[in-house]
């Protein structure tokens, strides 16, 4: 039991759960998309939705991972993969069910799942970097 509580509960959750919270905000609230927008150029908002995701899927990892020492399983790193995918599906669901100044996009949805992907890559490529540090406690 302690082992588990101590891989559940780490310094990645902490951070995992404050951006999960802060996607769901920025997901689900109006947002004036002005001209002063630094990203005002064509595919902006998908940029948005893969970087979104990007991150969300790499603290997911890193919480799920509970230290910077483990190597994630193929099995673990499928779940975080459905774990994240899932998620975006319901964001995109309630921005266009819950919302009258949001739509449910399929382009926004495979943005967020190659976001995903690169995100599980992206701790794949940076995990023998993390493997020299600290395990933060």
């Amino acid at each position: 039991m302690h082992k588990l509580k101590s891989r559940l509960f780490n310094p990645y959750t902490m951070a995992f759960l404050i951006y999960a919270i802060g996607i769901t905000f920025l997901s689900l609230v109006r947002i004036d998309s002005s001209n002063q927008s630094i990203l005002r150029f064509e595919g902006a908002d998908k940029l948005v939705h893969f970087l979104f995701y990007l991150g969300f899927t790499f603290l997911l990892a890193l919480s799920f991972k509970g230290s910077l020492q483990y190597n994630l399983t193929f099995k673990s790193q499928l779940v975080i993969a459905l774990i994240a995918i899932t998620y975006s599906g319901i964001i995109e669901f309630l921005q266009g069910y819950l919302t009258i100044y949001r739509s449910t996009e399929l382009g926004d949805f495979i943005a967020n799942f190659v976001g995903v992907i690169f995100g599980l890559i992206s701790l794949k490529v940076l995990n023998p970097i993390f493997n020299t540090m600290k395990n933060p406690k």
